[in-house]
């Protein structure tokens, strides 16, 4: 994903509505996937603006996250990437 790319979280829904977007974050010197997760879902068609409000930044998981529009639920699952810079700062505290 580059830089510049908006990347949208669907709802499971058959993709109708838009939960949020990934974005590449910055956690210490590793560049993992954060989920955006915007206040208010966003019917397809319908590009969110750059400064949606946003109801929080998950960098882990989080279940049952629900669509404002339709109800259904979803659930965000960790990153390979996250994982990885989890592991890295677990080993740097145990040295």
């Amino acid at each position: 994903m580059s830089a510049g790319d908006r990347c949208f979280w669907p709802c499971p829904e058959k993709d109708r509505h838009i939960l949020g977007e990934i974005r590449c974050v910055t956690v210490g010197e590793t560049k993992v996937r954060a989920l955006m997760l915007y206040e208010s879902s966003f019917g397809r068609g319908c590009e969110p603006p750059e400064d949606t409000p946003l109801r929080g930044k998950l960098i882990g998981g989080m279940k049952d996250i629900r669509c404002s529009i339709c109800g259904r639920v979803h659930n965000w699952i960790i990153g390979q990437d996250a994982i990885d810079e989890l592991i890295s700062k677990a080993n740097l505290a145990f040295k």
